[in-house]
C-alpha cells in the first residue's frame, strides 16, 4: 500500500507571480523599444517643426508645405520594393543604425544652415526626401527584426508596445513641436528630432544578440528584379497577406481623406475657431492612448481577425456620424466631432497590433523585407491617395458627401478581410496559410 507523505496532504500552492513585462526578460528589446520610443517622439515634434521652418523662416505657403509632405512619403511609394530587397540581403540593425545616423545628419544639417543664415526651400526639401528615404530604410528593417528579438509568442507583446510608444508619441509629441517652435525657434525645435535619431543609434549599439548573416540567392541587377518579382508573387499571390494589404490600403484612405476634410469642414460648415477645432481634436485624440493599452487584451478576447472586423466596422460609424454636427448648435456640433475623433482613435493601434503581427507571423523572417517592401506602397500610397480623393469629392458634392464616402472605403475593407477568411484568425497563422518561400 503507497503511504502518503506530507507532500501529498499539503501539496505546493501553484505560483501565482505575475510574469514579467517583455521589457523586463528581454534587454535587446528593451533597448530596441527604447531607443525607438525616443525617436517616435521626435519625429512628431518634426511634423510640427519642418513646416513651421518652412512658413515662419522661408515664407512658404500652402503649396509649399503640402510639396514638403509629399516629398517625406514618396520613397514609401516609389523604393520600398527595392529596399525591402536590400533588407532581407543585409543584417538588419546595421541598416537601422545607418538609417538613424543619416537621419541625425540630414536633419541636423537644417538648424545648422539656419544658424550660418544659408537655410534655403530647396535645402528643406532636399532634406524632406533624404528623410523619407531614410525612414523607409528604417521601418523595413525595424519591422524584420522583431522576429529575431522576440519569440513567435511574445511578438503581440512586442507590438503593442511600440504601438503605445507610437500613441503617447501621437499625443503628447505634436503640442511639444508647437511648444518647441514657439520657445526656441523652428530650426532648433527640429534640432531635438535630429538628436533624438542619434540617441536611438546609440541604443542601437548595445544590443548584443547576435543576427545571422542572410544568404541571397543571388546579386546583381537581375537578381534584383527576380527579388521585386518574388516579393510581388509572395505578398499578392499570399490570401491572407493580400487580403491584409488591401484591407489596409482602403482603411487608410478613408483615414487621411477625412483627417484632409474635418479641418475644412469645421471651419465652412460648423464654423468652429481655430481654438476650438484644435481642442476638439486633441480631446478625441486621447482615446489613442487607450486603444495603445487594451489592444493585447481585445486582440485576445475576439481574435485578431474579429478584431479588424469590429475596428473597421467602428471606423465606418465614426466617419458616418460626422455630418450629423450640423443638426445642432456649435456645443452639439463639437460633441458629434470629439465622439467621431475618439472612435476613430480607438480603432487605430488596435488595427496595427494586429495586422503588423499577422504579418510577422505569416512571413518566414529571411522575406519580410521583400514582403514588407511590397506591402507598403500599397498602405502608404493610401495616405497620400486620401486627400485627394476626399477634397475633390467635397468639392464637386460638399464636404458631407465626403465623409459618406470615407464610410464606405473603412466598410469596403471588411470585404477584404472576408475574402481572405481573415476574420477566422486568432494569434497565430495556420502554416497552410502561411507565405511559403
Amino acid at each position: 500500500m503507497r503511504r502518503f507523505t506530507q507532500r501529498d496532504i499539503h501539496p505546493p500552492k501553484a505560483d501565482t507571480t505575475p510574469p514579467k513585462s517583455i521589457l523586463a526578460r528581454n534587454r535587446p528589446f528593451l533597448l530596441l523599444w527604447s531607443g525607438e520610443s525616443i525617436s517616435l517622439l521626435g519625429s512628431e515634434i518634426s511634423v510640427v517643426a519642418l513646416p513651421s521652418l518652412a512658413v515662419l523662416v522661408l515664407g512658404s505657403g500652402a503649396a509649399g508645405v503640402g510639396a514638403l509632405v509629399a516629398l517625406q512619403w514618396l520613397p514609401f511609394v516609389l523604393l520600398a520594393p527595392i529596399m525591402g530587397v536590400f533588407t532581407d540581403r543585409l543584417r538588419r540593425r546595421p541598416l537601422m543604425q545607418f538609417a538613424n545616423v543619416a537621419r541625425c545628419i540630414v536633419l541636423g544639417s537644417l538648424p545648422l544652415a539656419a544658424a550660418l543664415g544659408h537655410l534655403t526651400l530647396a535645402h528643406l526639401y532636399a532634406a524632406a526626401l533624404l528623410k523619407g528615404v531614410f525612414d523607409v530604410v528604417f521601418q523595413l528593417a525595424y519591422q524584420a527584426y522583431m522576429p529575431h528579438l522576440l519569440d513567435r509568442a511574445d511578438l503581440v507583446e512586442g507590438n503593442v508596445k511600440t504601438q503605445l510608444s507610437r500613441s503617447v508619441a501621437l499625443t503628447v509629441g505634436r503640442s511639444a513641436g508647437g511648444g518647441l517652435v514657439s520657445l526656441v525657434g523652428a530650426a532648433r525645435a527640429v534640432a531635438v528630432d535630429a538628436l533624438s535619431y542619434l540617441v536611438a543609434a546609440v541604443m542601437l549599439l548595445f544590443i548584443r544578440k547576435e543576427e545571422p548573416r542572410p544568404e541571397p540567392a543571388g546579386r546583381g541587377f537581375a537578381a534584383t528584379l527576380r527579388d521585386i518579382r518574388g516579393g510581388v508573387a509572395l505578398t499578392l499571390g499570399n490570401r491572407v497577406l493580400r487580403s491584409l494589404t488591401l484591407m489596409a490600403s482602403f482603411g487608410n484612405m478613408a483615414v487621411s481623406s477625412t483627417l484632409a476634410m474635418i479641418i475644412v469642414y469645421a471651419y465652412q460648415d460648423l464654423h468652429f475657431s481655430a481654438g476650438q477645432l484644435g481642442l476638439a481634436l486633441s480631446l478625441g485624440s486621447l482615446s489613442v492612448l487607450l486603444g495603445a493599452a487594451l489592444s493585447r487584451r481585445i486582440n485576445a478576447r475576439f481574435g485578431m481577425g474579429r478584431t479588424l472586423v469590429l475596428t473597421h466596422a467602428l471606423l465606418g460609424l465614426a466617419f458616418v456620424l460626422l455630418p450629423a454636427a450640423t443638426l445642432g448648435g456649435k456645443p452639439f456640433a463639437f460633441a458629434v466631432v470629439v465622439v467621431s475623433q475618439s472612435i476613430s482613435g480607438f480603432t487605430g493601434p488596435l488595427t496595427n497590433v494586429a495586422v503588423i503581427t499577422l504579418f510577422q507571423k505569416a512571413t518566414p523572417a529571411r522575406a519580410m523585407g521583400r514582403v514588407n517592401g511590397v506591402a507598403l506602397p500599397f498602405i502608404w500610397g493610401a495616405n497620400a491617395l486620401g486627400p485627394v480623393i476626399g477634397s475633390a469629392v467635397a468639392t464637386a458634392t460638399g464636404n458631407s458627401v465626403a465623409f459618406f464616402l470615407a464610410t464606405l472605403l473603412a466598410w469596403a475593407a471588411i470585404g477584404w478581410i472576408f475574402k481572405g477568411a481573415v476574420q477566422r484568425l486568432t494569434d497565430e497563422v495556420p502554416e497552410h496559410l502561411r507565405v511559403a518561400v
